[in-house]
């Protein structure tokens, strides 16, 4: 790591040659600064190679335990609601909210954890959020009523993946130029593999232990796995310079902010509806639940396939490019395919096409917030959009559900994909307009 004399001279060098150029919008200073990065001064350079192999390796694991969690809740909410709570409709509609609550969680806390992580250090607060997660877990493993799970593994457990999630996505960023579409898109695909290696876990703990001993037998891996993943965590500057006062709210007035702002936050809204929904559709159809839960499984791993692929293209064709392309077929995806796949055919295609594309989004809008905002304050403003999209989370499934809910017979799942279609449609719109602002040559790499 720099000394902290010299850390503070080169951001000081920097801050001081942005000062003297208010003329450059925020994508140039970006520009100028990525393209700094490639000086024989890079920070990074100066550990070993295999430092940021083990950053992107750390930030992995515990993307993929936080985040798997969260996809494996429906596994004890489906035996709690069978098993527990099955003539008690009225606590079974409370523990309906404790997926929410965590999904709300993973962004709520974004802009809290970006931000501190920068002034403070990411490994520690990591840490801390894996000691939270784990705690949470523990506490409701001794809880007998549903509002009890809110308060523990709905909120409290909340709080520690939204602690963990914003760090882990951006820290990878800040050690790669060449590759660094790629690092961060393997770092993220580790919310898909832990989806896929956690849910049948947890199925199996609860099937053979029970509820409560799976619960605390995830306390214990988390600590475990997430502690050892933890000392992998860093980035190459930490800039002590900076204290919790210095939050650069004047990033509100950047057009370029407030518009990627509402892109991430029409991205939360629509990413998980089709995965909330789909199986119930296709139930509608004919195709029964193991069906269904394939399909769903080929969606999970064609987003973590997605996800690393999304960052290669970034590093090849531009990640403003990329991202509006990954948008746009999210968008047709839910407008042109999802209506027709009533059958297990159609269905597969609808799973690849979706979980592909709309996973390689989580990918790509870190990354376009680094190429339009720089990597000095990558983590705070992602995890700003991050805090702002949470708004997001509670819009898209609740929304969904009364149009499905609402009359209609049988246009509902139309009126769905429909309302799905337009908010990916909303959210690429967006892109289009800060990719075009960054330049107008559509032939550009960018």
């Amino acid at each position: 790591m720099l000394p902290e004399s010299e850390a503070q001279r080169q951001d000081g060098c920097q801050d001081g040659f942005l000062a003297n150029s208010d003329t450059m919008s925020s994508a140039e200073k970006a520009e100028v600064q990525n393209s700094e990065e490639t000086a024989d001064d890079d920070p990074s350079k100066r550990f070993p190679a295999y430092t940021r192999y083990g950053v992107v390796a750390g930030c992995f694991v515990l993307q993929g335990l936080s985040c798997g969690l969260v996809h494996s809740w429906g596994v004890q909410q489906e035996y709690l609601s069978e098993n527990v709570y099955a003539d008690r409709p009225d606590k079974v509609k409370t523990l309906s909210y404790i997926g929410t609550l965590m999904f709300f969680g993973l962004y709520l806390w974004g802009m809290l954890a970006g931000w501190v992580a920068e002034v403070w250090s990411y490994r520690k607060l990591c840490f801390g959020g894996v000691v939270t997660m784990a705690l949470g877990q523990l506490l409701a493993s001794f809880c007998k009523e549903p509002w009890q799970l809110c308060l523990t593994e709905g909120i409290l457990f909340g709080l520690g993946i939204g602690l963990v999630f914003s760090p882990t996505s951006t820290a990878p960023a800040r050690w790669f130029t060449a590759h660094r579409g790629l690092a961060t898109g393997i770092t993220v695909a580790g919310v898909g593999v832990g989806g896929l290696v956690i849910a049948p876990l947890t199925e199996f703990l609860v099937r053979t232990t029970g509820v409560q001993w799976s619960l605390r037998i995830s306390a214990l891996y988390i600590l475990v796995l997430g502690s050892a993943a933890c000392f992998f965590v860093r980035v190459p500057v930490q800039d002590r310079t900076r204290t919790l006062k210095s939050f650069d709210w004047g990033a509100f007035n950047d057009r370029r902010f407030a518009v990627h702002a509402c892109m991430v936050f029409f991205i939360t809204a629509a990413y998980i509806i089709p995965y909330s929904f789909l199986p119930q559709f296709w139930s509608s159809h004919g195709v029964s639940a193991q069906t269904a839960s394939v399909l769903i499984a080929v969606a999970n791993v064609a987003s973590s396939v997605g996800r690393v692929a999304a960052g290669l293209g970034a590093d090849y064709v531009g990640v403003l490019n990329s991202l509006v392309l990954a948008l746009g077929v999210s968008a047709l995806a839910c407008l042109l395919i999802w209506p027709f796949a009533t059958g297990v055919g159609v269905g597969v295609v609808m799973a690849l096409f979706y979980g592909f594309m709309a996973g390689g989004c989580w990918t790509l809008a870190p990354l376009a917030a680094a190429k339009l905002f720089g990597l000095d304050k990558l983590a705070s403003s992602t995890g700003l959009f991050y805090s702002i999209s949470a708004v997001g989370a509670w819009m898209g499934t609740p929304v969904a559900n009364a149009l499905l809910n609402g009359p209609g017979g049988g246009t509902k799942f139309i009126g769905m994909s429909v309302y799905n279609g337009v908010l990916w449609a909303a959210a690429m719109a967006l892109a289009v307009v800060n990719r075009v602002s960054y330049s107008k040559q559509v032939a550009r790499r960018i």
